[in-house]
Parts: structure tokens; C-alpha cells; sequence
């Protein structure tokens, strides 16, 4: 019998070709070694986002669930980048291209929704447990005869419910909480308490760009109250990556007696 050389041999004077075959290990290993890089470029930003103590409230256990959710929030806008960054280059044949590509994906991906990562965290936390949205803190800081005197009003007018303004800051910086000072009047003809409805309102203006956000207390809420001057003490935070010229608009409103709504608003702007 005749004996033939095996079929990995080279017969002699021919160099040895290697097939090139794409199998599905390969590209599971690929994407294996993708899928760390993206975890590496969150565990970062997830430094960034406990360090940032200002966010933080006096409920640990809203606190550890905001931490939860904008981890996952932050890994969704990582793992997009991972995709925008690989692209191509995942197929390539320069493989330190493509891992590089991925991980500058993986940290502009998370870095981009961070800074509305915190409020959509709140807001997902708050609706999970409604008991860890916050009192609202409301006191009456003039009487019912003064506010009346001051503001020359008539029985003839009704209830009356006036938002009168906002005291914040116009510039602050990222990742330090402000204080925000809503000053309202309330006014009835006999001088009698009367129900008056509050809505707190918060927007992201990014270039150009507004966005809706949930405020970091209760949106809205009912309340019966003493006629005269009142102030509504909220504290906002700042997220710590929020960008330069970042702003941030709050809106107060009351209203009461099935009046309009009464409105003031003001802008701080992320230096």
C-alpha cells in the first residue's frame, strides 16, 4: 500500500499556508474582552459617583438605591459607547485599534447620561418607594394682617394665592447641593385657612437643549394652610459631572380657590 503524507504535512519546497477562519469562539472572545473594558471605564465613573458626597441624602437606603440605579443607568450609556467605539474595528485586523476604540466608547457612553443619570435614578427610587420622597418644609414667616396691609387686599378678591419669588444661587458648582427659597402669599376674605396646591417643576438646558427632569422632592402636593406669607424650603444637588454652563431651571407655582396658577421661576448656571 501506498503511503501518503498526512494532511497537515507541506510537501517539500512549498511553504505552509494557515486557513484563516472566523469562528464564533473568536468573536465571543472579542466581545468578551469588550465587555471588560466597558466594566473597567464604569467601575471608574462609579468612583466618580461615590465620591460625590453632596448628592447624597439623609435616607442611606435611598441613597444606596440611587447609587444602584445610576450604575445601571451609566453601564446602558457605557455599553452604547462600547458599540459606537468598536464599530468596525472589531473585525479588523489591528486588534489594540479596536480594544481602543472600545474603551473611548465605553467612558464617553457613560459619561454622557451621567449628569441626568442622578434624577432619573431619584425619580425610578422614588416611585420604587414612595415613603423616601421628602417633606416638604413650608413655614409662615408673615401674619395673615400684614401680608393683608402690605399687599392692600379686599375681601371683594376672594382667595388669593401669589407666588411672589425664588432666592438661589445664579452660579453654582458641580456636585454642591443649593438651597431654594419659594416665598408665596396666601390670602382669604374671613382670614380662614384654605387648601392650596404647589407644583415644583426642574429642567436641564445643555446647549441649547431642555430636558424635563424630576425634582428631587414632592412635584406636587396639596396642602391647607393659614393665610399670609409663607416660604417653601427645597435642596437641590448638583451632579458632580455636570458641565460647565450647564443650567438648571425651577419653577414654583401655587394656586388655591380655582384660581390660575401663579408662577415664578429662576436659572443657575454650572460654572
Amino acid at each position: 500500500m501506498p503511503e501518503y503524507p498526512p494532511a497537515s504535512a507541506t510537501p517539500a519546497g512549498h511553504s505552509r499556508v494557515q486557513p484563516i477562519r472566523i469562528t464564533t469562539t473568536t468573536y465571543i472572545r472579542k466581545m468578551h474582552t469588550t465587555q471588560k473594558i466597558a466594566a473597567k471605564a464604569i467601575a471608574a465613573l462609579l468612583c466618580l459617583s461615590t465620591a460625590a458626597h453632596a448628592q447624597e441624602s439623609a435616607n442611606t437606603e435611598l441613597d444606596a438605591c440611587v447609587k444602584e440605579e445610576q450604575i445601571m443607568l451609566t453601564a446602558k450609556g457605557a455599553g452604547a459607547g462600547v458599540l459606537a467605539g468598536l464599530g468596525a474595528a472589531l473585525f479588523s485586523n489591528n486588534k489594540k485599534d479596536a480594544l481602543k476604540n472600545a474603551a473611548i466608547g465605553a467612558v464617553v457612553g457613560g459619561a454622557a447620561g451621567f449628569a441626568t443619570a442622578y434624577f432619573t435614578a431619584v425619580d425610578t427610587c422614588f416611585k420604587k418607594n414612595p415613603a423616601w420622597i421628602p417633606e416638604s418644609k413650608i413655614e409662615r414667616t408673615k401674619a395673615y394682617a400684614q401680608v393683608k396691609k402690605d399687599t392692600k387686599y379686599k375681601p371683594t378678591e376672594g382667595i388669593k394665592a401669589q407666588a411672589t419669588k425664588i432666592e438661589m444661587p445664579t452660579t453654582i458648582k458641580a456636585g454642591v447641593p443649593m438651597d431654594i427659597v419659594s416665598t408665596f402669599i396666601v390670602l382669604t376674605p374671613n382670614g380662614a385657612e384654605t387648601p392650596i396646591v404647589i407644583e415644583r417643576k426642574l429642567f436641564a438646558i445643555v446647549e441649547g437643549k431642555e430636558t424635563a427632569l424630576t425634582f428631587t422632592g414632592r412635584n406636587s402636593e396639596e396642602r391647607t394652610v393659614e393665610p399670609g406669607e409663607h416660604q417653601d424650603t427645597a435642596r437641590l444637588p448638583i451632579p458632580s459631572d455636570a458641565k460647565a454652563d450647564t443650567q438648571y431651571r425651577f419653577e414654583f407655582s401655587v394656586s388655591a380657590g380655582g384660581k390660575p396658577v401663579s408662577t415664578v421661576k429662576e436659572t443657575v448656571t454650572v460654572q
